[in-house]
């Protein structure tokens, strides 16, 4: 991990509240891959407000062009502040942090759960998965509605099977992505598993898996602090065998955790 600075190629709006972020850097691009995420300063020059940086999730990487990209939603003054910046503004950011996902040279079939602005991290996955000449990757991707439907282009490029979900059927199929993993589960038997979203979506995926063979990985989101593992503000707690449990860092030991030992309270 290094602190960094990048110059804006593009923030674009993809919906009232969507943005993709580009930015320029090789150091990224050289030591980054999925799973990682960057700590993001959220305020020009000296201003400290808001004090604590941002983490994002790494969306996709040009390493041709030494580009990396970040999908946010605005929600607070820090994504605010981001989302004004402009091609040619700098920006102030620490990374690559956490732990990368390294899938097996035998590892084939691959099937992907995103919930919502969970897509990010698996969106650059699936562009890993796909760059190794992995056949069989499926995205089932699940939203409230049509907000995420500028990302289903970036779905497109990646040429990796998908179904997309909208509790409203705005986009895709009217439904949710949790209902389709369950009542397709035989169709995934030899699949292993990558999954990001909200709480209650992961929850319902670890309860569908709970006895079944399948690998499962979740890709935990939670609120930092510092983001490596000093001030313990993302800790997870995890099973440890039968009995016992402990607690791990998402920012340092994450964020890639296997689901079936994750302890929801």
């Amino acid at each position: 991990m290094k602190l960094l600075s990048g110059e804006i190629i593009s923030n674009e709006k993809y919906n009232d509240n969507l943005y993709k972020m580009d930015v320029f850097s090789p150091y990224i691009c050289k030591n980054a891959t999925a799973g990682h995420f960057i700590n993001i300063k959220c305020s020009a020059g000296d201003i400290m407000q808001p004090l604590l940086r941002r983490p994002f999730s790494i969306f996709s990487i040009e390493e041709k062009f030494n580009v990396f990209s970040i999908l946010y939603v605005v929600r607070g003054a820090g994504t605010r502040f981001m989302s004004v910046l402009e091609r040619g503004d700098i920006l102030d950011f620490a990374g690559p942090m956490g732990n990368g996902i390294i899938l097996g040279r035998d590892e084939e079939n691959i099937l992907l759960i995103g919930g919502g602005i969970g897509i990010a991290p698996l969106n650059l996955l699936a562009e890993v998965a796909a760059g190794a000449g992995k056949k069989n990757v499926f995205f089932a991707a699940g939203f409230k509605d049509i907000s995420f439907k500028r990302w289903e282009k970036d779905l497109l490029e990646l040429r990796v099977r998908y179904s997309i979900f909208t509790e409203d059927g705005s986009l895709g199929e009217r439904g949710l992505v949790t209902d389709y993993v369950r009542d397709n589960v035989k169709d995934f038997e030899e699949y292993n598993v990558y999954c990001c979203g909200p709480r209650d979506m992961l929850k319902e995926i670890q309860n569908i898996y709970s006895g079944k063979k399948n690998r499962v990985i979740a890709l935990l989101e939670e609120r930092m602090a510092c983001g490596i593992g000093v001030c313990s503000g993302c800790v997870v707690k995890i099973k440890k065998g039968k009995r016992k449990t402990s607690y791990m860092k998402v920012c340092q030991d994450g964020p890639a955790f296997n689901l079936k030992e994750v302890v929801f309270d």
